[in-house]
C-alpha cells in the first residue's frame, strides 16, 4: 500500500504540476502578459513544483532525510540521466551563456549545499545541517539567478525559461483552453500537487521503514527521479523537435531553482540535517557538474555526443548501485 501510493504521489504531482503549468500560461496569455514574464514566474516555478511540494511536505512532517534526499536524487537525474538520453539521440550544442554562467551557477549550487552543510568540518561545530540563516543565503543566490536570467531574456538570450515557453504555448494552442477551463487546470494543478506531495512523503516514509531501507535512499533512488519526470518528457519532445537549447535551460534551470529556491525555503521552515552518507550524493553533484564545465571550457566544439551520454548514464548507473550498498 506504500508504494501503491508513492506511485500515486508521483503521478499526481507530475500531472498537477503539467495542468498548473497549462493552466497558467493560457490566463497570462488571455490577458496578454509577456511571453518573458510567463517564462520567469508560472514555468519556472510550475516546473519545479514536484520537487518544492514534497520537500515543503517533508518539512512540515519533519522529515528532512527525504527532503534534502529529493534534491540531490532529482538534480543528479537531470544532469546524468536527462542530458545522457538526450546526447544518445543527438548531439546536444551547448550556447556560450549556459557555458559561461548557467553551468558554473550550476556548480556554486552544488557546492554550496555540502559547505553549508557540513559544519562539522569546516567550521568544527559538532553538527551538520542548513539552518533557517543558510536558506536566506540560498534565496540570495536565487535572487542573483533570477536578475541576470532576466537581463539576458530581455537582451536576447531567450534559451532559458522563455524557450520552454514556446513548446507549453504549442501545446495549450492544440488544446485551445477557454478561461474557464484554464482557471480549472490551475486548481486541479494545485490539488493533484498538494495531494500528490502528501502521498509521496507518507509513501516513501512507509516504504522505506517497511524495507528497513533509510528514508534518504528512497528519496535519492525514487522519489528524487519520479519527481524529474516533468524535465525529463520535455526535454526528449525538445531533442526530437532538435530545440537542444530548451533542453540545457530546462534542466540547468531546474537545478539551480531546485537548490536555491525550493531548499532554501525549506531549511528557513525547518533546519535539514545533512546525513553524512548523503555527502556523497553531494560530492557525486559536483564532480559530475564539474567535469562537464571543464569539457565546456576547453573542448573545441562546445557539442555533447553519444560518447559523453553513454558516460553520464553509466555514472548514474554506477551512482545507484553505491547508494544502495551504504
Amino acid at each position: 500500500m506504500d508504494l501503491l501510493n508513492l506511485v500515486i504521489g508521483i503521478v499526481l504531482a507530475v500531472y498537477g504540476a503539467q495542468l498548473l503549468v497549462d493552466g497558467g500560461v493560457a490566463i497570462a496569455q488571455r490577458y496578454n502578459i509577456p511571453t518573458l514574464v510567463i517564462g520567469s514566474t508560472v514555468v519556472a516555478f510550475g516546473t519545479s513544483m514536484p520537487e518544492f511540494t514534497v520537500n515543503m511536505q517533508s518539512a512540515m512532517h519533519g522529515n528532512t532525510d527525504i527532503a534534502l534526499g529529493n534534491i540531490l536524487g532529482s538534480n543528479l537525474f537531470n544532469i546524468c540521466v536527462i542530458f545522457g538520453i538526450v546526447c544518445l539521440i543527438g548531439p546536444l550544442t551547448i550556447n556560450e551563456n549556459s557555458a559561461s554562467k548557467d553551468f558554473p551557477m550550476c556548480l556554486i549550487a552544488a557546492v554550496m549545499v555540502g559547505v553549508a552543510g557540513n559544519e562539522l568540518y569546516f567550521d568544527k561545530i559538532n553538527y551538520h545541517e542548513l539552518m533557517p540563516s543558510d536558506g536566506i543565503t540560498f534565496l540570495g543566490f536565487f535572487s542573483i539567478f533570477v536578475y541576470y536570467t532576466y537581463q539576458e531574456a530581455v537582451a536576447g538570450a531567450t534559451h532559458k525559461r522563455v524557450t520552454h515557453v514556446e513548446h507549453i504555448k504549442e501545446r495549450h494552442e492544440q488544446k485551445g483552453l477557454s478561461p474557464l477551463k484554464a482557471v480549472g487546470y490551475v486548481v486541479l494543478g494545485l490539488l493533484g500537487l498538494v495531494f500528490g506531495g502528501d502521498f509521496i512523503v507518507d509513501g516513501a516514509t512507509g516504504v522505506a521503514r517497511s524495507y528497513g531501507l533509510p528514508e534518504r535512499v528512497i528519496a535519492l533512488l525514487i522519489v528524487g527521479p519520479g519527481t524529474s519526470i516533468p524535465e525529463l518528457i520535455t526535454s526528449i519532445v525538445a531533442a526530437l523537435k532538435r530545440k537542444t537549447d530548451m533542453v540545457v535551460g530546462n534542466v540547468l534551470g531546474s537545478n539551480i531553482f531546485n537548490i536555491f529556491f525550493t531548499l532554501g525555503v525549506t531549511a528557513i521552515i525547518r533546519p535539514v540535517p545533512l546525513d553524512l552518507a548523503l555527502n556523497f550524493s553531494v560530492i557525486a553533484n559536483v564532480i559530475v557538474t564539474l567535469l562537464l564545465i571543464l569539457f565546456m571550457w576547453f573542448a573545441r566544439r562546445k557539442t555533447m555526443g553519444r560518447g559523453i551520454g553513454v558516460l553520464l548514464v553509466t555514472a548514474y548507473v554506477g551512482y545507484i548501485v553505491h547508494a544502495l550498498m551504504i
